[in-house]
């Protein structure tokens, strides 16, 4: 595993609760939501973790660091699981909408396809 699935979620989480650092605790957080999520989705041998395109990921981790920075009381914003899950989904939702858009357009290059040699 790489880290593009832990930090988009950790980075998120920190800004949206305007944390003043980045515990071992929120990681770990982040790491058990992640976990949760790959439970969520249903595990098999082909199948272990989310992969980036399962954005949700993103949010739930988000949602678990900016929780687990309030409780460690390092958050100068406070909110509930639901706001937090609400505000880090509808960010990164505008922004994969917005790459979307520009790959679309030609704007940017689309990924390679799984397996495809990059040029």
């Amino acid at each position: 595993m790489n880290n593009s699935l832990g930090f988009p979620g950790i980075f998120r989480g920190v800004l949206d609760v305007r944390a003043s650092t980045i515990t071992d605790e929120m990681v770990i957080a982040a790491a058990d939501e992640l976990a949760k999520t790959a439970e969520d989705k249903g595990m098999s041998e082909d199948h272990l973790i989310p992969t980036m395109d399962e954005w949700e990921v993103y949010p739930r981790e988000a949602a678990a660091v900016g929780l687990k920075a309030i409780e460690q009381g390092i958050a100068k914003i406070r909110a509930s699981k639901e706001e937090l899950l609400g505000r880090a989904s509808a960010v990164i939702k505008r922004a994969r909408d917005q790459a979307k858009v520009l790959m679309d357009s030609g704007i940017i290059a689309q990924p390679p396809e799984e397996g495809e040699n990059e040029k």
